[in-house]
């Protein structure tokens, strides 16, 4: 049987609109009566959560119920958001931290349609933000930056 979802926009003094909203949640009870809940992500992925009910009982912000429709139309809301910072042109620098001879990591830089200097970092679930250059620049992390190719820094 196919899990029936019930959608809720969360709107914030940021994101005020039930059109745009900060969030959007859905939940479920299945059939032993659990509650499942789930939020749509900056991952681009529905995700276990407990930002509504937590909204809920705090009140911290506006909760409205919404259709199936309008909780898919925030993916693509989200997806803009989330690729809002993607260097225009589509090109990454990638480098590899070295510390004592050995590579620790991998990073990839850019420039932002917005001028700001943007890096992630290699992970086994693909690439997330990162601040490894300003560690380094800080000297709270050790090592050297050398750069690699996209291929290189994916097999690390």
């Amino acid at each position: 049987m196919d899990r029936q979802y019930q959608y809720y926009a969360i709107m914030t003094t940021a994101f005020p609109c039930v059109e745009e909203p900060a969030l959007v949640c859905r939940r479920s009870v299945g059939a032993q009566g659990v509650v499942h809940e789930e939020a749509f992500t900056h991952e681009l992925a529905w995700e276990p959560s407990r930002e509504l009910g937590d909204v809920e009982a705090d009140g911290s912000a506006e909760i409205c119920p919404v259709t199936e429709e309008a909780g898919l139309r925030f993916e693509a809301i989200q997806s803009a958001r989330v690729h809002m910072f993607d260097p225009v042109d589509g090109k990454y620098n990638y480098f590899k931290l070295v510390e004592l001879g050995k590579t620790v990591l991998a990073i990839r830089t850019w420039i932002s349609p917005q001028g700001h200097n943007l890096e992630e970092t290699h992970t086994a679930s693909g690439w997330r933000h990162s601040r490894v250059r300003s560690k380094l620049e800080r000297d709270s992390m050790g090592g050297d930056l050398i750069p690699i190719t996209q291929e290189e820094a994916e097999s690390l």
